[in-house]
């Protein structure tokens, strides 16, 4: 590559994967905020047509919780763009995590399933 073709990353919006981390990290901070949330994962489930789901996985402090008291609470904060906003939310028990403290994503899916 020659000396005036080099990229310069303050010009180039985030890659794809990068964009995904910081979607799914500012979701996950606008959730720890709402008073009935305990804990909280956010992931981008693959879909049949090459499509990417953002999902919310919340352990709710209170058993009355419910997803639409989060999608209101998270629309009024004015945190998120509209796009991302979580598809669904799905409320667990626990989210499993390894011994140091990362998610265990395919374990939580598995959860959740059966």
């Amino acid at each position: 590559m020659e000396d005036n073709q080099r990229l310069n990353p303050q010009e180039n919006e985030f890659t794809p994967v990068a964009s995904h981390r910081f979607a799914m990290r500012q979701l996950e901070n606008a959730l720890y905020e709402h008073p009935g949330v305990e804990e909280v994962a956010a992931f981008f489930i693959p879909e049949e047509k090459g499509h990417e789901t953002l999902v919310a996985f919340i352990v709710p402090r209170h058993a009355d919780l419910t997803e639409e008291a989060i999608m209101k609470f998270l629309t009024q904060s004015g945190q998120l763009e509209q796009e991302n906003l979580p598809v669904s939310v799905k409320f667990v028990p626990r989210i499993p995590k390894s011994p140091s403290g990362k998610v265990l994503k395919l374990r939580l899916l598995e959860d959740i399933c059966t």
